[in-house]
This record gives structure tokens, sequence and C-alpha cells, in this order.
């Protein structure tokens, strides 16, 4: 098993420490392979908005060199942890960047038929609130791209460095931690058996009603005939 860490920032606080319990419980059951990406280290360049990715293909985005690595190494994982601090009630400025550069493989556009039998994570913590808005950006991203299911998990932690978190507080935190970990496993492992989420089929099935009416020589419209979705 492949399982694919984004981090949103470089600090090893409370965040960090949050997926560091989850991967210890699903380490628990068998060995797997973690493979951690930090940002913004690995995607220092920020989306320009250039839309070449949209409008003539990703070969064309000016930050490819890190996209490309970043998009590969979500093919290659199972499932994918998304984890961020809360930053201005929402995601950090390293996510939101991650979250721009890949709106191409959203189903309204490209998405990627791999993306489609996967499976996510994303945890948030704060000192105080936002965590709910947080994870909506980061569940909604990997929605879009087409994540057979997307779990959550946020947590107030009430201190802006993980060593000074209450005890008790951190036993809490690491009870449902435990728990929404095994939830995620188990859902890796069955990802086959697992039905599509009906809000997803529904909204592939109105983009590919609307995508067969662009213009033929759309970049996207070709991708879908090229993929089969649409005759």
């Amino acid at each position: 098993m492949n399982i694919l860490i984004v981090y949103g920032n470089e600090r090893k606080e409370s965040t960090y420490n949050c997926v560091q319990i989850v991967r210890r419980t699903i380490e628990d059951y068998e060995d797997v392979e973690f493979k951690e990406i930090w940002l913004p280290k690995d995607l220092p360049e920020f989306c320009s908005g250039c839309f070449n990715c949209m409008n003539k293909g990703e070969a064309y985005c000016p930050h490819r060199e890190y996209v490309y690595s970043i998009i590969d190494s979500i093919l290659k994982a199972d499932g994918i942890i998304i984890a961020s601090p809360v930053y201005g009630l929402d995601v950090s400025g390293g996510i939101k960047n991650l979250i721009d550069h890949l709106c191409f493989m959203w189903i309204p556009h490209r998405p990627n038929s791999q993306i489609f039998s996967k499976v996510g994570l994303v945890i948030s913590t704060a000192a105080g609130g936002g965590m709910r808005r947080t994870n909506r950006t980061m569940k909604n991203a990997l929605d879009y791209m087409g994540f057979k299911r997307t779990y959550t998990f946020g947590s107030a932690v009430a201190a802006c460095k993980w060593d000074d978190v209450k005890k008790s507080k951190k036993a809490n935190i690491e009870k449902k931690l435990i728990k929404k970990a095994n939830q995620y496993y188990r859902a890796i492992k069955n990802s086959g058996k697992l039905n599509y989420r009906l809000s997803t089929k529904v909204f592939f099935r109105m983009m590919k009603f609307i995508i067969s009416k662009y213009e033929d020589g759309n970049i996207d419209k070709e991708y879908w005939r090229n993929e089969g979705w649409i005759n």
C-alpha cells in the first residue's frame, strides 16, 4: 500500500502530529510506503492564472516541473492525506496554491480516471476555529477530482504548539484519530467494493452532457472523447 501525505506547511506542530497518529495506526496493520510532500517547499511557485493548463494543456504550465512530480505521486498512491493548519479561517497558502495548480484535473475539465478509485483523508487543526471551512476546501478539491471517498478530521487544540496542548485533549484527539484512521484504512483496502458517491455520478453525467456540446477541437472535449466518455 502506498499513501501520499501532503503537508500544508513545514512546521511539525499540531497538524503534523495528528498525521503521525494516523500514520502509526495504519502501520500497525501492514507495511505501508509513505511519501511526503511539504508545501511550499515542493511547490514554491504560485499559480499565475495564465490559463495555459486550461486552454492549451498542462504541459504548458510554467511550473510543470513541480506540478508533474506531485501528480505522479498522487497517481501512484492508493490513498492521499492532505493536512493543513487553519490560516485565516481556511487552508494555508501552500495548499491553496496546490489546489489552483490542479484545477485542470477536476471533473469539469480533464479528470484522470486513475483518481476515481482513490481514497482521501483531510486533516486540519487550529488554536481556535475554522477547521470545518478548511476541511471543506480540501475535501471539495479531492471530490472534484473524482476521489471515491474523502474523510475529514478537524480539531481545536487551544494552543499554538503541540507541546502546549493539554494531555487530556491530546488523548481525546488520539482516540478520535485512531478511529478515523481505521475507517480510512478499511476504505483503501476495500476501495474496489465501494460504490461511487451519487453526487459524483450525477455531476459526471451532467458534465458529460455539457462538454459534449462544446465545439470540436476544444481541449476538454477532445480529452473526454479520447477517454471514451463521449462519442
